[in-house]
Formats: structure tokens, sequence, C-alpha cells
């Protein structure tokens, strides 16, 4: 009997895991075709491409790059930038921000490199907005292939 109810037991947890996960609700976007361009020091990544939006808590602004969560609750980022060189800067940076705060950076030393973070975020407080910064100190270059870069918000 006590095995019958375990297995019960395993079956309906199997069953809440299997369901739940695909509550998952998120957005991705790329930029692509960007080709020669520049991504200045200290403005945000503008990802022209939306490519999956499942999500009515998460709008995005293709003029301002800006990410914005009506709905309280974790969220992961997922981003990385292919850069192809960055003027003068001996490292290239990127900075999830929340609000415009920077929340996680990642950095290369070298700077033509795919590169790439991700980032877990308990937005609490909303409207917030989620941002990809170029904070190099210097501009970065966007190299002539067909997806420059990307990023997957999801919660």
């Amino acid at each position: 009997m006590f095995i019958i109810i375990a297995l019960l037991v395993a079956v309906i947890l199997f069953v809440v895991i299997i369901t739940s996960s695909s509550d998952i609700e998120g957005i991705q976007a790329e930029l692509i075709e960007a080709g020669g361009e520049v991504i200045p020091d200290g403005t945000n990544v503008i990802f022209n491409n939306v490519i999956a939006d499942l999500s009515d808590d998460i709008s995005y602004d293709p003029a301002t790059g800006e990410f914005t969560v009506t709905s309280p609750g974790v969220y992961i980022v997922n981003w990385w930038v292919a850069p192809d060189g960055a003027g003068a800067a001996i490292n290239i940076s990127f900075t999830v921000a929340v609000d415009g705060v920077p929340y996680s950076t990642a950095s290369s030393p070298i700077v033509s490199v795919q590169m790439g973070a991700s980032a877990i975020i308990d937005i609490t407080t909303v409207p917030a907005v989620i941002t990809l910064v170029n904070t190099t100190g210097d501009d970065v270059f966007i190299p002539d292939i067909p997806v420059q870069a990307g990023i997957v918000i999801y919660k």
C-alpha cells in the first residue's frame, strides 16, 4: 500500500512540475543587420527584431532598448553581444541595468569576441525597466555579421 501511495505522489509531483514549466513567460529579441554601426558608450543596446513575445508582463520599446516589466517576480535575463572592437578601449563591458541602476556587469579583455552573461533579478516594484547598456568607457563597433546581439528575459 505504501508503494502505491508513493508512486501516486510521484506521478502527481511530475504532473505539477510539467504543468508549471509551461507557465514560463518571456520575450526574446536580437540585433540584426547592424554591421558597421556603433553602440555609443553609456547607451542601451537597441534590439531591432523581436523573435518571440510570450508575456503580457514584459513589453519592449525598440526606440529606446527598454524592456518594461509590469508584474513583480523573479526574472532571468540571458544576453550576448558580438562586438568588433571598442575604440581605444582595451576591454569591453556590458551591464544589465534595472531602472537605470547597474545590476550585473560582464567584461572581456578581448574586444572582438562574442560575450554574454545571465542575471537573476527579483522585481518587487513595478513598473521596472530592464536595459542592456554599453559600459565599456568607449564606443563599441558592430561587426558585419547576420546577428550581432541577442537577449531573452523570462519569468
